[in-house]
């Protein structure tokens, strides 16, 4: 299909969508913006790489991010390539992480990232679909161990 004047804005409008449903916890409004395989690699601070299936990649979200009552992704300087019915969006990225359940001290409790991202989006049917992402961790503050940390939290271990 031929590139129109609106894809730039539709794609930047499924990443914006992207990062509201994480924040939201909202798992299937995530999973209706996947292809149904995603190419994943998230700089090792998430446990899946490579070709994932949408709804794995779904159950994953939920069980690792799920669990945190305070996320917020933050995009910045975004630019937009679309050529013919694929486009790529490159970013950067801010993610706050928050859980009080893991201590008194912000160091404990907080962990933010800053990354670039970069998000690949195929042309469907139904419009434009994710399904790409690479991160690549630039800087990270707070608790470095806080997946981990929550993992302990959940299963009652110290």
């Amino acid at each position: 299909m031929r590139t129109t004047d609106g894809d730039g804005f539709d794609v930047l409008n499924v990443v914006g969508e992207y990062f509201q449903c994480c924040d939201a916890k909202d798992w299937d409004g995530m999973r209706s913006l996947w292809a149904d395989v995603v190419t994943v690699d998230y700089a090792g601070v998430f446990p899946l790489r490579g070709a994932v299936r949408a709804e794995t990649l779904k159950h994953a979200m939920a069980e690792v991010v799920g669990p945190i009552p305070l996320t917020q992704h933050m995009v910045t300087s975004p630019v937009v390539t679309v050529d013919g019915d694929m486009a790529t969006v490159r970013f950067h990225l801010q993610a706050l992480h928050h859980h009080p359940g893991l201590g008194d001290d912000e160091r404990s409790t907080d962990w933010t990232l800053y990354a670039r991202d970069v998000i690949g989006l195929d042309r469907t049917p139904e419009g434009w679909k994710v399904s790409s992402e690479k991160l690549t961790l630039v800087h990270q503050t707070g608790n470095r161990d806080f997946v981990s940390d929550l993992t302990r939290l959940a299963t009652g271990r110290s």
